[in-house]
């Protein structure tokens, strides 16, 4: 019982993860431009810093960049 609601945590988890990580690669290109201009022109190791807080905050980023979008 306890083996299979830890894999499902894990699984879970995992999945979370997963949907940071492909959230990053527009969310770099497009998204974070539309709240702050100054990323533009960041050098690559800038990007890199912030990565593991956008892979982690994801839905707060993407509630953000949809508020941003809206007329």
């Amino acid at each position: 019982m306890t083996e299979t609601i830890v894999s499902i945590l894990l699984m879970a988890a995992g999945l979370y993860l997963l949907i940071g990580l492909v959230f990053f690669i527009p969310f770099i290109r497009k998204g974070v431009h539309t709240f702050d201009d100054g990323v533009a022109a960041a050098p690559l190791m800038m990007k890199v810093l912030i990565f593991p807080g956008i892979v982690v905050l994801w839905p707060l980023l993407l509630s953000k960049w949809r508020k941003a979008v809206k007329p």
